[in-house]
This record gives C-alpha cells, structure tokens and sequence, in this order.
C-alpha cells in the first residue's frame, strides 16, 4: 500500500522508500516526464503483488485516462475529501476558499472522466457525508476487492478525524462565495452523521 504515488512533491512509495523495485525512484520529476512508463513500470517491477496507492486532486491528473482504461483497475473514490486537511488547517479563510475551489474543480473534472461511458476500470464513488455515515461497508467493499479470497471481515473502522464543526465550515465557504458540491450534505449545526446516529435505510429482502 503506497502513499500518493502523484503527490507533487515526490512519490510515496509503502514504507517511505527513495527507490522502490525496479530502481524506480521517488523524483516527482523523473515521473512527471512519463507518468504512464512510471506506473507501468512499478507494476511490471511488481508483478504478481497487487499495488495499492492513494489520489487525489492535488496529484498529477494526466494519470487518469490510463488507468480508467485499464479493466484490471479498481478505483474507490470518496468524493470531496480533500476538504478535511484544509478544515483542520490554519490558513487564512481566503486562503481555503481559493484553495478549495480549486481542489473542487480538479476533483469534479476528474469526476467526470470516472464516470464517462468508455471507463473500463471498476470505479465506485462515495461522497464525504455517505462515508462518514457508514464507514464499514465500504471498507470491507474495498478490502474484498484488494483481497477477494480473504474471507476477513472487519470488526471496525480506523479512528476518524474530528469533524465537529465541519457542517459550519461548509456553510463559511458559502457565505464567502464557493459552492461545496462534492462533500454531500452535512448539516450546518447539530451532529455530524456518523455510525452511531445513522439514519434506518429500507433493504430489499427477496
């Protein structure tokens, strides 16, 4: 499991490695001058262990057509996530609304190319306030894709952030003029949905 291999700064490979299989190294330049030799490299270099690596908007996005192509690839996306580091960061608010309309934009546009009729990837996509709200189903989802003669079944969710307060962060990026749309909804006051207040959903029992 790596970090994210498209960070901007350098690539995160598992355990912090400057060079990984295959004498790749972790030079955001060296794998910015082909992204797509990177990753097939990395795989190839790997082959038969399966690599897991996080994205995000703030990665190098040009990736993205690549790996929608690819039927062998599994996308989980948790859509408008990138809005918890900047909620928990002391930049100035003028500061996160420029930078969470831009992140915003990025995530949409990359959104859109998940979504397109051609994908050939495996793509599932949950907003923020769906994932808050039940975080086990799709953890164990994801686990069972990653290891799908596995018959482990998760007994819990890793500790979340504290997201008290978060609701009215979104509404301040109203009033200041950006319009949130990828974190689903969180109420502006009052308990962010979560495990132990989660609304009844009907089920179909055939």
């Amino acid at each position: 499991m790596h970090g994210h291999l498209f960070a901007p700064e350098r690539v995160e490979f598992a355990g912090g490695e400057a060079i990984y299989n295959g004498s790749l190294s972790n030079s955001a330049k060296l794998r910015d001058y082909n992204p797509r030799s990177f990753l097939t490299s990395l795989v190839w270099n790997t082959r038969g262990e399966r690599q897991c690596f996080q994205f995000g908007p703030r990665d190098n996005q040009k990736i993205i057509p690549f790996i929608t192509g690819d039927p062998h690839a599994q996308i989980s996306v948790i859509s408008g996530a990138f809005s918890v580091p900047l909620f928990q960061s002391n930049l100035n608010f003028s500061e996160i609304r420029a930078e969470a309309a831009r992140l915003q934009r990025i995530e949409a546009e990359m959104l859109t190319l998940l979504r397109a009729p051609d994908v050939k990837a495996r793509v599932r996509v949950w907003t923020l306030a769906e994932f808050v709200e039940n975080p086990m189903e799709p953890l164990q989802m994801i686990v069972d894709e990653i290891s799908p003669r596995s018959l482990r079944r998760l007994t819990e969710v890793p500790r979340l952030r504290d997201l008290t307060g978060f609701g009215q962060f979104l509404q301040n990026l109203r009033n200041q003029g950006m319009k949130p749309e990828l974190m689903g909804d969180f109420p502006a006051g009052g308990e962010i949905p979560g495990p132990g207040n989660r609304r009844p959903r009907p089920y179909l029992v055939k």
